[in-house]
């Protein structure tokens, strides 16, 4: 029957109720999710806020609107000035533009008539004047150079001696290249001695001086000038990383990074100038030795301005494929620049091999292997199984005070690691079912921002028992340290932490230990675990690999013998009789 009237409540079904809740809801759902997406890709735009306008309590709102829509005529008054005038200017072009095609009409005829009395002769005038297509502007060469780029590059390449002894005989300078951020963790005690004892010149090549405030590079060029020559350096753009590891993909974008930038190159070339002159020879012999990842290859490329020697990026997309460190040496003979008939050879080697340490107890050992994990920095080292023991060592060479600013945490004691990490996992929010704080999953934060350098840390010398005075300063220092910040500069940007300073390296390297023989089948990539450690924690730290690794296993023992097979019970089941019985 048809409805009579018209339907006066507005009360519905609960059906009909759920259901648009329901789709209120999934839209909610939808335009969230879109606006994750929109955000990860960098399309969010910041809404612009309404002019709220003039306050009707204010006293003088009416001159005010009557001011603003004054302007606003006034404005409309002047574009449409502008708009004639320009309609004018276009009308007077046109007219002139007939004027001058009649003009070129003649100019043509009488060009026929002088080029046909030239009879064959060349025509030293302008004949006509065309519009042409203006070139792009040349890019500048501030890129990588390829392999075939490379060959443009006065340099060649070739294979170098198998052992460092070798590298030493033939070498008449050692570079020994360390990390401005723990200068005196990456020197050798032994290999200077053996350098020492061949009679050859050292120098110590302060790599990474950007990394660290200008105070503390100052400091250590003062204190390492006392006994050896010391220069500091920073390797061109195009051989630094672009962007970490850790970085989203939306971050990694590729951009043309110069070559050509490296801070330090006058330095040194001056300095190998110097030792040319007084060798009187023809060619030079440089050597560059330091431990894994100190940046070797990517200052010899600094020098030459071009990719010459691989640099390990794990950014690519052959860094599975390839070693992530030094492998073999390589020799590269270049010219010095400003005097092409002095030869300089530069020698880049794998990173230093230490003699196996023994230890009293377990904990020297473990100190050992943080010391050479944190030093050497190999691939993802947030991906140890066990990452306390690294966390430990940074915890006890880190200043407190630092570290609560960093990270921005509650007073601890002082190398208290449970309690540093657990203010941490509070920070990040890394709480597991009934409470429990995940202080391995905060070990590995630390870890990341260490390997990654977001954790900038740096260290200080030893502070002289003498007063002696400091050695002065060499030319073109202040070039280098224009450019750096200061400790408080550094402060307000990043995680600065100051650090307790290491050890120079007392054990003795490996001399007739032949690369790329034993190491070709290994991940350790030219360094040696000198702690002895077999079970190693290199596989977990290489970064060839996508998945976590892990240290490796015991031997299983065998498994124990089986027992004797026993006669099987012989068991009578009635649930069949019953039914049988029950379908009788």
């Amino acid at each position: 029957m048809p409805r009579i009237r018209k339907k006066t409540s507005k009360r519905t079904t609960t059906h009909q109720r759920e259901k648009i809740k329901h789709k209120v809801t999934a839209h909610r759902k939808k335009v969230k999710k879109q606006a994750k997406k929109d955000k990860v890709a960098g399309k969010v735009q910041k809404k612009s806020k309404k002019d709220p306008g003039i306050p009707n309590a204010f006293p003088y709102k009416d001159e005010i609107l009557a001011e603003i829509e004054q302007k606003r005529r006034e404005a409309a008054t002047e574009k449409q000035r502008r708009k004639t005038e320009k309609r004018a200017t276009k009308a007077a072009a046109k007219n002139a533009g007939e004027t001058q095609s009649q003009v070129s009409g003649q100019a043509g005829e009488e060009e026929t008539i002088e080029k046909e009395e030239n009879d064959g002769r060349g025509f030293d005038g302008v004949t006509s004047i065309k519009k042409q297509p203006i070139p792009a502007p040349l890019l500048p060469k501030n890129k990588i150079a390829t392999k075939s780029e490379a060959k443009a590059v006065d340099a060649s390449v070739c294979p170098g001696p198998s052992t460092l002894r070798e590298v030493l005989d033939k070498a008449d300078i050692l570079m020994c290249v360390v990390d401005a951020r723990d200068p005196e963790a990456g020197i050798s005690e032994a290999l200077l001695a053996v350098a020492k004892e061949k009679g050859k010149a050292v120098v110590i090549l302060v790599n990474k001086a950007d990394t660290v405030p200008r105070e503390s590079l100052v400091e250590w060029l003062s204190y390492l000038r006392k006994t050896y020559t010391a220069i500091p350096f920073r390797v061109s753009s195009a051989f630094v990383l672009a962007a970490s590891s850790y970085d989203h993909p939306a971050n990694k974008a590729k951009a043309v990074r110069p070559s050509d930038d490296a801070i330090g190159t006058k330095l040194v070339w001056a300095c190998l100038g110097r030792f040319a002159k007084e060798k009187k020879r023809n060619e030079l012999v440089v050597a560059f030795t330091g431990i894994t990842n100190s940046g070797k290859s990517a200052i010899i490329n600094s020098l030459l301005g071009a990719s010459v020697l691989p640099v390990y990026d794990p950014l690519s997309s052959q860094a599975a494929k390839l070693p992530y460190t030094t492998t073999v040496a390589q020799e590269v003979v270049t010219s010095i620049p400003g005097n092409a008939g002095s030869k300089v050879r530069f020698i880049d080697t794998p990173g230093l091999e230490f003699n196996r340490e023994e230890f009293s107890d377990s904990s020297e050992r473990q100190a050992s292997r943080a010391r050479d994990i944190l030093l050497r920095c190999r691939g993802r080292i947030e991906r140890l199984k066990d990452p306390m023991f690294a966390v430990t060592h940074i915890l006890s060479r880190a200043e407190m005070q630092d570290l609560m600013l960093a990270y921005n945490l509650p007073a601890f004691p002082k190398g208290d690691t449970t309690a540093f990490l657990a203010g941490i996992a509070r920070v990040n929010g890394l709480v597991k079912p009934a409470r429990v704080l995940d202080h391995a999953g905060a070990a590995r934060i630390v870890l990341r921002d260490w390997n990654s350098g977001n954790l900038v840390r740096y260290t200080t010398p030893p502070i002289a028992s003498g007063g002696e005075a400091p050695p002065s300063a060499m030319d073109g220092d202040e070039d280098v340290l224009e450019g750096l910040r200061t400790r408080k500069e550094l402060r307000k940007e990043v995680k600065l932490v100051r650090l307790a300073s290491g050890k120079v390296d007392s054990r003795g390297v490996l001399l007739d230990e032949a690369w790329g023989i034993e190491d070709e089948g290994s991940e350790d990539g030219g360094d040696s675990n000198a702690d002895g450690d077999d079970d190693v924690d290199e596989e977990s730290v290489s970064g060839e690999s996508d998945v976590e690794d892990e240290e490796e296993a015991p031997e299983l023992l065998p498994p124990p013998p089986s027992p004797p097979a026993a006669k099987r019970k012989r068991t009578v089941s009635f649930a069949g009789l019953a039914g049988k019985r029950r379908r009788g």
